[in-house]
């Protein structure tokens, strides 16, 4: 064997010869190759099962929590209750118009991301920006969030 024939084996750049590997080893089989094809073979199971959920959505009646933030900052006041499964009535009249476009924004984000419902309990034209949002299988009414904003 040459010199650069070495070299290249050395660094593992020659050509590689399992059977002369001393680290090659061929796996043992349990069975001879005539019987490992049987045809007396039985059929395997399915190794998945359909998953049994314990947990149902049921209806239930949410207690109703009723916020007047003054800035963004107050919005933990709405998000908390919303993630206990209360419904949040949210009298935005207090707060300038960006304020109050970025917290029905946060309310939105709730709803969406807790499959709630957002309602818009202030009709236009009223000096009231009220909005209420409700989880998602909580069994209340819209006149009854009406009655926690004071509306009617």
């Amino acid at each position: 064997m040459s010199f650069s024939n070495s070299l290249k084996e050395f660094f593992g750049l020659g050509q590689y010869d399992p059977a002369n590997d001393p680290y090659y080893d061929d796996p043992a089989y349990e069975e001879a190759g005539a019987n490992a094809y049987s045809r007396t073979a039985t059929a395997a199971e399915p190794r998945t099962r359909e998953r049994e959920y314990s947990y149902e959505p049921r209806d239930y009646s949410a207690a109703i929590i009723s916020v007047r933030p003054r800035n963004y900052n107050d919005a933990k006041e709405i998000g908390e209750p919303f993630r206990d499964g209360d419904a949040v009535v949210m009298d935005l009249s207090n707060v300038d118009k960006p304020t109050a476009m970025r917290l029905i924004d946060f309310a939105a984000g709730l709803c969406f991301a807790a499959r709630g419902k957002m309602h818009k309990l202030s009709r236009t034209g009223d000096e009231h920006l009220v909005f209420a949002i409700v989880p998602e299988n909580a069994r209340t009414t819209v006149s009854e969030l009406e009655r926690a904003a004071h509306i009617r």
